[in-house]
């Protein structure tokens, strides 16, 4: 897509939105964007040039992201509830922000939600240790192929093609 094609698409009132929520939560939002340069850099390490495909490096990428960003955001609130709470904020917003096909939204969706729960169930472990256990829950990722799917494998990553 060419840069005016981009800029054409973008939504305004979306945009602004992350403006404010920027002004209410700048050490959250500082969080944020800590924590998505370091999500990219460790995928492209892990898997490089194929972290964007819809495969299991994406639902890497994508659990990687929440986790990383509730990391982050932990530094600056003992509130988890709160911490959590951002983070799906921020990503639901990319997701509605960035537009993908339906099942690769759901797809990403699903395995940023995986992340946040991986978040509060390792907390207290070390980045190389995250790494380590996502991979290890990556080896027991799943494929799906119907939106049925995805309500049988709550707890699983998943992914939509190899």
């Amino acid at each position: 897509m060419s840069f005016w094609n981009i800029v054409k698409s973008l939504n305004y009132r979306k945009i602004f939105r992350v403006f404010v929520w920027f002004l209410q939560h700048p050490l959250f939002m500082f969080a944020t964007v800590k924590a998505t340069f370091l999500t990219i850099r460790i995928a492209q390490i892990e898997f490089p040039d194929i972290h964007g495909k819809h495969n299991k490096a994406n639902a890497f990428r994508h659990a990687l992201w929440n986790l990383l960003i509730a990391n982050q955001s932990n530094k600056f609130s003992t509130n988890l509830e709160a911490v959590i709470a951002w983070t799906k904020k921020i990503t639901d917003w990319h997701e509605e922000f960035s537009p993908n096909m339906e099942m690769a939204k759901l797809m990403d969706l699903h395995n940023n939600a995986i992340g946040r729960q991986l978040y509060i169930d390792w907390q207290e472990q070390s980045l190389t240790t995250y790494i380590d256990l996502l991979k290890t829950a990556l080896s027991k990722a799943t494929i799906v192929t119907h939106k049925s799917d995805f309500k049988n494998l709550k707890n699983n990553l998943i992914y939509l093609r190899k």
